[in-house]
């Protein structure tokens, strides 16, 4: 039952039981197997990865059919709350319950689900994801991750979560954190970019809650933008529709809001009928990004929980993110542009969630809890439902803030506390306070913000300014191509743009150009000798080039730029790790602490001075300070492992590594000793690693001046290697495979160093790189490789190449629709078909290989065929797919036209009908009928009924087509256009 507060005392105590009774026992948490029925993910690609997901491959295998499968699950618990997370499905936090309710306030999907909709397809609804590195859902979301479980001191229990993002070379770790006497949990981030260079930057925490009974967001703003930045007006509508209930978006398709305009700390949710919800809660700075997603609520969208859910029910996402929006390339031409992570800093942040309940509605929410706060008069009514154990006073104060009232309230986490209280006459309050915390009312304050939300006026984008803050973006967004053509085009309009000058350098470097990094940075420094990026990337072109004095003057001038201080302080340390003046760099690696306390780089390096020196008591700091910021830090186990290497060490080094990719965790380590010159910690490091091309050419390299011998073995052992699934693509990587490129004629080494180049921008260099080999290596990818190298009107050469693919591997249904692809390009359109076909009755579920099929035999006019096909597929789609339904709608509207020919209406009518029907099967819900074009089927109708007399229903047909380009000559046309367009992932 609530606790009634009587309004009519000054100051009341409310006794919920004695200080010791609120004593809670401490957290818990357990580890275990939990069977989940689940439909499972399969089929990696073989072949290298278009440059947005590379180094990463897909997965293109996906299913209808169920097993039952074991997954490790991490439970914390307390008297409140609990929290379960799933380190071996990207380390999320799959959901969480109110214990005292016994309801989820996240989304608890009961089954397993693998759908393609994250960058490297499988993707599962549910809990809460963490997305660091670029926009889209992590590569990370659906494979393991490090993971370490613990109790603390303090009560509390901690789950740490953490791999290394291939993608951006940075390492992020959260601590899922349940403390003892707290009805919260929070995710705290810590992200390091401990590399030399600027990184894309991109972080939201994606929550799943299911769309239960009267669904209300709870999103404090004035207006939302979307992804491309455009704006408008929160939450009510030009039409009246309050968007920020659910049942309101019953229009349209599928919905992302992201909510600005007012200063808020917090969102949430609140199922109104179930006097139910949950908040989370922020520093504002932490989480600039307040994102709603929702599916459509037709059948378009209505899909999708039957594709990602058993029998859960729908859910949406609430999602908290550190910019405004999650930002695609046009919304660079707004104010909402893009950020980049610069190098060597660190992100560090914590956010909180918690559910409420028993408020009758809600108006406020702080880290004690959630409010139904109403201000009527002289009477100030409170409703409040804490997180946490509360002993202090509540004061009210008016705006000029005279104290109007305080009570004394004693209240335990999770039980309902209301008062009313009579306020001096004339007086209204503005303000409670309670403890550290406060609470404005919005009816007395005004929170809405006067931050643009559309361009300035007059601001030229295609001039040389607005030119460069595209290349700038385009690069964020790791599309290095496009950038540069960008940077390109801004400096053609001014080459003196000291901006364009500096991105160009660093777009060369990534290129492994470094002649012209140099010189781009070079010629920016002409202009302003002290521009501390200009600087600062003239020492890494300089670094690179070999140029230590000029490298070292870069990063010196650089320093006296607050942005780039920490970083060039590093890079000088690192600079002089590598001459081994060991002094230098441990004053520069404190100097880098000095402006960045968790530099995980400056203090593994004092670490490893530490260990040189034989200072045992300045190592145990360092490990303890290290650990402290990221308890998941391999590199503080292996340098236990080098000190004593002993079968303990070496197992408490390895067995914390237990992500996807794990030899990736290993050769990101081996390669930051290589590039500090400490060459046998770094053959210590990848000799501990599983093995492949890589760290086998990598463990010759390293060993070629030191061990010759020992570096031969390695050099041929690695020219015997099946390079499958080796996708390198660290600039370091690049020396190395050259090297072994030049000592030894084996094509592996030449074949990893070429994928480098093409992923880089180079496609010269990499075909340069493995022109000089023949048709004697028996490796497919490699021919499907050289044939994307290739000249795109060279289509003979590149069907050879993947014809040799084919040949090697004839039972690979991607080779395959490789090939019939190319032949249908080059105007083989019957071969490719019967080509493909052959693949298709290997395995008529490959929806994949049989909508190509389709592609091509709507393209051959081969209606009746592509019909028969569509009537057996089911395609389990990816986000933003409707090819399927599009190819079925051509094929039935063409087939109603041959009807229509031959004077066979009743036919043709059918057709037409049957155009109108969204086969669920086809992996595309019908959206709400305002977005539907039905103007051909109604043209149609209205031309057979004028052929067959009915004058009437011909005109009444014809009054319902919107598009007046429809007639006799066209038509035909326009139902063949319907395939024109082509699917495109949303992220």
């Amino acid at each position: 039952m609530p606790i009634k507060m009587s309004k009519y005392y000054f100051t009341l105590f409310i006794v919920l039981g004695s200080i010791t009774a609120y004593a809670q026992g401490e957290a818990t948490f357990k580890e275990f197997y939990k069977s989940y029925t689940t439909y499972p993910f399969s089929d990696p690609d073989p072949v290298p990865s278009a440059k947005k997901i590379y180094p990463y491959y897909r997965f293109d295998g996906f299913t209808t059919e169920a097993v039952e499968k074991e997954w490790k699950v991490v439970l914390l618990e307390n008297d409140y709350i609990s929290v379960q997370i799933m380190p071996e499905i990207g380390g999320k936090v799959w959901t969480a319950m109110d214990k005292t309710s016994g309801k989820d306030f996240f989304y608890n999907n009961e089954v397993v689900k693998f759908r393609d909709i994250a960058m490297r397809g499988p993707w599962v609804s549910g809990g809460i994801e963490a997305n660091y590195g670029i926009i889209g859902h992590t590569p990370n979301s659906a494979t393991p991750v490090d993971y370490l479980v613990r109790q603390n001191e303090d009560g509390s229990v901690s789950c740490f979560t953490s791999t290394l993002d291939l993608l951006t070379r940075t390492r992020w770790t959260m601590e899922i954190n349940l403390e003892k006497d707290k009805a919260y949990f929070t995710t705290r981030s810590f992200w390091f970019n401990s590399t030399g260079m600027e990184q894309p930057y991109y972080s939201w925490m994606n929550a799943g809650i299911p769309v239960g009974k009267s669904l209300k967001f709870l999103y404090p703003g004035t207006h939302s933008i979307g992804h491309g930045g455009e704006a408008s007006e929160w939450s009510v509508d030009e039409l009246g529709r309050d968007l920020s209930y659910y049942e309101q978006n019953a229009f349209g398709g599928s919905k992302s809001y992201h909510v600005l305009g007012e200063h808020s700390k917090y969102f949430g949710a609140l199922w109104e009928d179930d006097d139910f919800g949950m908040i989370h809660y922020s520093k504002r700075e932490d989480k600039l990004g307040k994102k709603i997603f929702l599916w459509a609520q037709s059948e378009e969208g209505q899909i999708w929980e039957d594709l990602l859910t058993d029998e859960s029910g729908q859910y949406v996402e609430i999602q908290s993110g550190r910019l405004f929006n999650q930002n695609d390339f046009q919304s660079s031409l707004t104010p909402f542009k893009q950020i980049g992570f610069t190098p060597y800093s660190s992100e560090n942040w914590t956010e909180y969630w918690f559910p409420f309940k028993g408020l009758n509605g809600f108006t406020n929410a702080n880290l004690l809890g959630a409010y139904n706060v109403k201000n009527d008069g002289n009477a100030l009514t409170i409703r409040m439902n804490p997180v946490q154990v509360i002993q202090d006073s509540l004061k009210v104060f008016n705006r000029e803030g005279l104290e109007l009232k305080a009570v004394y309230l004693e209240a335990k986490p999770m039980q309902l506390v209301e008062m009313t209280l009579d306020l001096p006459s004339g007086e209204k309050a503005f303000k409670i306070e309670l403890g550290r915390h406060s609470l404005t009312f919005e009816e007395n304050d005004d929170h809405q913000l006067s931050r643009p939300v559309e361009i300035a006026e007059g601001f030229q984008e295609n001039e040389a300014y607005g030119l460069y803050l595209q290349g700038r973006d385009l690069a964020r967004f790791r599309n290095y191509e496009e950038a540069e053509k960008k940077i390109n085009e801004s400096l053609e309009i001014d080459p003196f743009l000291l901006p364009s000058l500096v991105e160009m350098a660093k777009l060369k470097i990534f290129r492994m150009e470094y002649d012209s990094a140099f010189y781009y940075s070079k010629k920016a420094l002409s202009i302003d000798t002290y521009d501390g990026a200009a600087n600062y990337y003239y020492g890494q072109a300089a670094d690179r080039l070999g140029l230590t004095f000029d490298a070292l003057d870069g990063f010196e001038v650089a320093s006296l730029t607050s942005e780039l201080r920490n970083a060039s302080y590093t890079a000088l340390s690192q600079k002089y790790m590598k001459q081994r003046e060991f002094g230098l760099a441990g004053e520069y690696a404190f100097l880098a602490l000095k402006n960045n306390i968790e530099n995980i780089d400056a203090l593994s390096i004092l670490l490893v001075l530490s260990r040189i020196d034989g200072d045992d008591v300045q190592m145990r700091e360092l490990k303890g300070r290290i650990q402290e910021i990221n308890p998941l830090n391999h590199l503080v186990r292996f340098e236990d492992y080098y000190l004593n290497p002993s079968d303990e060490n070496r197992q408490l080094f390895t067995q914390l590594i237990q992500n996807e990719m794990p030899l990736e965790t290993f050769l990101e380590l081996g390669i930051w000793y290589a590039n500090l010159g400490l060459l046998k910690e770094a053959i210590a490091v990848i000799e501990l690693s599983p093995e492949n091309s890589e760290t086998l050419y990598w463990l010759a390299w390293l060993n070629k001046d030191q061990n010759p011998e020992q570096s031969k073995t390695y050099l041929s052992q690695a020219g015997q290697t099946n390079p499958d699934f080796v996708f390198p693509f660290r600039e370091e990587s690049a020396i190395a495979l050259a090297w072994a490129a030049e000592e030894d004629d084996a094509w592996q080494a030449s074949y990893l160093l070429a994928l480098i180049h093409d992923y880089r921008g180079n496609g010269d260099k990499a075909m340069e790189t493995i022109s000089q080999f023949g048709e004697d290596i028996a490796f497919a990818p490699f021919y499907v490789f050289r044939s994307r190298l290739l000249d795109n009107q060279d289509l003979k050469s590149k069907l050879h190449n993947v014809a040799l693919a084919a040949r090697l591997n004839p039972d690979s249904w991607r080779y395959g629709v490789l090939k019939s692809r190319l032949m249908y390009q080059m105007g083989n359109q019957s071969e490719a078909v019967n080509e493909l076909h052959r693949y298709f009755q290997k395995n008529r579920k490959n929806y994949i290989v049989g909508l190509e099929l389709v592609r091509m035999l709507v393209g051959t006019e081969q209606y009746k065929t592509a019909e028969k096909i569509l009537a057996n597929i089911h395609v389990l789609p990816f986000e933003g797919a409707t090819g399927a339904r599009r190819y079925y709608r051509e094929t039935k509207l063409m087939l109603a036209h041959s009807a229509m020919e031959k004077r066979n209406f009743k036919e043709a009518l059918k057709k037409i009908d049957e155009a109108e029907i969204w086969p669920k099967q086809l992996g595309v819900g019908k959206p709400f009928p305002g977005s539907i074009d039905a103007n051909l089927e109604n043209w149609m109708r209205s031309r057979i009924y004028s052929e067959t007399g009915k004058v009437q229903q011909s005109r009444d047909m014809l009054e319902k087509v919107t598009n007046k380009e429809i007639s006799d000559s066209t038509y035909v046309g326009l139902i063949k256009a319907i395939t024109s367009k082509t699917d495109r992932r949303l992220f």
